[in-house]
């Protein structure tokens, strides 16, 4: 690991503690009722800045439209944190143009979903195959957002599975870039050293640009690895996918406006849970545990990373697991409780 990467790092550190001391890139809580739900600490929505900048730096396989879509990812999270009224109609359709582009400049497609007739529909229309990859990165990139409302969920999260897709590859010999998937492992280490101690915050602009990025380049490691499932891809974004989904259908079903943000989300539920048992540092042991959960089975995953039936199995076991704790959290009324504390 170069001297200069360690010296990055410190920069960062540097200029974080500048901004705190200075007050600048602050989150802005007071009319975010999601945000202010955990706390009305003030701290610096600078993640995703530094996340920009780790990979304009050290990620060298992309064309230069690339890096601006990825810039223009990370501005419109940046609107969101940092203006009132940002319509998340006019973000969804901003991403799905960017997301279009960039895999029109990079070829990067699902074209392999392990079922025949399936496969055959995305190999020979292209066009289908586009819109299906634009759908799943869609998913993955707003559903990185929805998870990330306590402390560490986010980060830990793709630490975690940074860390497995290089513990995999090591052991099976497969094609991955090794010394960018070291440096991403160390980068977001340090930023889940920073959110633990409140100094940092990945913000919408963070949450996007992550789960934006860690979809193509997973897929582009499936697709490079054609002894991987691509459901293997699936049980590693399971997470923030399946919260998406599921907090669209919960709001339809209650016939709420689905763009509009609500403190429902399971993270928040488990918050609450250990609030009103008086737990202390309660926004940090929240992502602590949700963090320990996903990653024991997430690890489980790689001893079947080849093996479809085994991991759409692990799949619906994750989706069953969270609908039932949800389900015993939610009739708990423990928001009802904790306003009357």
């Amino acid at each position: 690991m170069s001297i200069s990467f360690f010296l990055f790092i410190l920069i960062l550190f540097l200029t974080n503690k500048f901004f705190l001391q200075n007050k600048y890139f602050f989150d802005r809580t007071e009319f975010s009722k999601h945000k202010k739900f955990l706390h009305n600490k003030k701290i610096p929505v600078t993640g995703g800045i530094f996340l920009l900048i780790f990979l304009i730096l050290f990620l060298k396989d992309l064309n230069f439209q690339s890096y601006f879509y990825l810039f223009l990812i990370f501005i419109i999270g940046f609107g969101s944190d940092r203006l009132k009224k940002f319509s998340p109609k006019l973000r969804l359709i901003t991403q799905i143009i960017l997301t279009l582009m960039f895999i029109l400049d990079n070829n990067i497609l699902i074209n392999d979903v392990r079922i025949s007739s399936f496969n055959f529909v995305l190999l020979n229309y292209e066009l289908i195959s586009v819109f299906f990859t634009i759908f799943c990165v869609l998913v993955l990139t707003n559903g990185t957002n929805f998870i990330d409302g306590v402390n560490l969920n986010t980060i830990g999260y793709f630490l975690s599975i940074f860390i497995l897709i290089l513990f995999l590859s090591n052991e099976n010999n497969l094609n991955i870039n090794f010394h960018f998937n070291i440096k991403i492992i160390i980068f977001l280490s340090f930023l889940y050293l920073l959110n633990y101690f409140n100094q940092i915050q990945l913000g919408d602009s963070g949450a996007y640009l992550l789960g934006f990025f860690s979809a193509f380049y997973i897929i582009q490691f499936v697709n490079d690895n054609r002894v991987v499932s691509p459901y293997f891809a699936v049980l590693l974004f399971w997470y923030p996918c399946f919260e998406n989904l599921f907090s669209i259908f919960r709001k339809i079903y209650q016939k709420k406006n689905v763009s509009s943000a609500d403190n429902l989300h399971l993270h928040h539920n488990i918050f609450l849970f250990l609030k009103l048992r008086d737990v202390q540092n309660t926004n940090n042991i929240s992502g602590i545990i949700l963090n320990l959960s996903n990653l024991i089975m997430l690890a489980l995953s790689i001893n079947y990373f080849n093996s479809t039936q085994h991991l759409i199995l692990l799949i619906f076991i994750n989706i069953i697991i969270y609908v039932v704790i949800y389900n015993i959290l939610i009739n708990k009324n423990l928001f009802k409780k904790f306003k009357k504390k």
